[in-house]
């Protein structure tokens, strides 16, 4: 063996990039925050009756702006809609309580005033 000679040097090959698509980041719902607290507003408003006027109403008006959000970039909102519907739930629940205290309240006024029997 003739060791007079170094072996020959070759350039590395150049392969090109790998051409991949460009990762695509997943589209955020940009009502999903709005839409769970008007479904913890909603549930709130069915367990707790007399917090559930107040609740229910902001309940209300977060869920429908968060349907508007999510409906704007094309994505489903069940949150909002379950939110919307416990919300109108307790409202009614709300309402039903509110005037029947406020009749039986009335009904105790006129009882124990003597003019009005």
């Amino acid at each position: 063996m003739n060791n007079q000679y170094p072996p020959p040097q070759y350039p590395p090959p150049q392969y090109p990039p790998p051409q991949y698509p460009p990762p695509q980041m997943p589209q955020q719902d940009p009502g999903k925050g709005l839409g769970i607290a008007s479904m913890v507003l909603g549930i709130v408003s069915l367990v707790i009756p007399f917090a559930g006027l107040a609740t229910a109403i902001v309940g209300l008006i977060l869920g429908v702006l968060a349907k508007k959000k999510s409906a704007e970039v094309g994505m489903q909102s069940g949150m909002a809609t379950a939110g919307i519907v416990c919300s109108i739930i307790g409202l009614a629940g709300a309402a039903i309580i509110l005037i029947t205290c406020l009749s039986c309240g009335a009904c105790t006024v006129c009882a124990s005033n003597p003019y009005y029997w």
